[in-house]
């Protein structure tokens, strides 16, 4: 029974999804037949695990592979018990976390959101704002309700203490600055932490996740179905999917509303966030790589 030996753990909207297709693309890694495989999400509101054969029909029945790779990034929201329900159930496993600045991962998920129809297309992103704030944090802890974590989902120092101290040094944090500006050097520091000693090159690597607007929001939810329920195929065929999104797109995709945040409501996220900054800054004192937004008095771009 195959079982991971690596986990991409957080979080969402950073870069993770770049990062687990990339590892799929090296001959020495095995990955999971779907990126987000969900298995230890339960451990977050108190319920139990299924069967770890469950888990292992997620990868393949036989693999020599050095590393085993799923990629679930809200795990990281999961605080000790999730941490801990991994621990117990693959001994010595390695974790990734990929951070991204809080501001701009919140005005990433509001446009993710919108163009997953889980949120109301005519939502403003102040008007998103206001209404996480009033939530707090009930997206954390309220299953249906992930699209409303970009306010709460940026508080990382009340998560990470749980993985550095469960998991030590076989936790690396990963910044989204990194994955962009250099995404080969973080790459190699990924295989390094999962014990594989060459990264083979690939492809040129493309954007995931990218967000899209769209004409009709019945389509979108049928392209949506369709796209999760193959995801499998997707996978093992990703010139195929690019595409099919292509074509689509061009079919039922619009301009984008909003595509760049507001100088105000960049204003209104460093205020939000000026204390999550400071803890979080002491936090990761000890890494040896640390993006300018964790520097003392740097100040933030507007995000796109």
């Amino acid at each position: 029974m195959v079982t991971p030996n690596a986990i991409i753990a957080g979080v969402n909207k950073a870069g993770t999804t770049a990062v687990f297709h990339a590892l799929a693309q090296q001959s020495n890694v095995a990955v999971s037949n779907v990126k987000e495989t969900h298995f230890f999400n339960p451990l977050e509101f108190g319920d139990p695990l299924p069967d770890i054969s469950e888990y292992a029909g997620y990868f393949p029945s036989k693999t020599d592979a050095a590393a085993v790779v799923e990629g679930t990034p809200s795990y990281f929201y999961g605080r000790e018990r999730l941490a801990q329900g991994i621990d117990a159930a693959l001994p010595g496993v390695r974790i990734i976390v990929i951070l991204r600045e809080p501001g701009a991962r919140a005005f990433s998920l509001w446009r993710f959101s919108r163009s997953r129809l889980r949120i109301s297309q005519d939502l403003s992103f102040r008007a998103y704002l206001e209404q996480c704030r009033e939530l707090r944090d009930r997206p954390q802890q309220e299953r249906g309700l992930t699209g409303w974590r970009a306010l709460s989902g940026g508080m990382y120092s009340r998560y990470l203490p749980a993985w550095q101290e469960i998991f030590g040094s076989r936790l690396l944090v990963a910044f989204y600055d990194d994955v962009k500006s250099d995404f080969e050097g973080t790459m190699q520091r990924i295989t390094a932490h999962l014990g594989i000693e060459r990264l083979e090159s690939g492809p040129p690597i493309r954007e995931h996740n990218v967000t899209t607007d769209v004409k009709s929001s019945a389509l979108q939810r049928v392209a949506l179905s369709i796209n999760n329920a193959g995801e499998h195929l997707w996978q093992k065929a990703p010139r195929l999917k690019a595409t099919l999104r292509t074509a689509y797109y061009a079919l039922n995709g619009s301009k984008v509303q909003q595509d760049r945040m507001s100088a105000d409501d960049r204003r209104w996220l460093d205020e939000y966030f000026a204390d999550e900054i400071v803890q979080l800054r002491k936090q990761t004192a000890g890494l040896n790589r640390r993006p300018a937004w964790l520097a003392a008095d740097e100040a933030l771009p507007l995000a796109s």
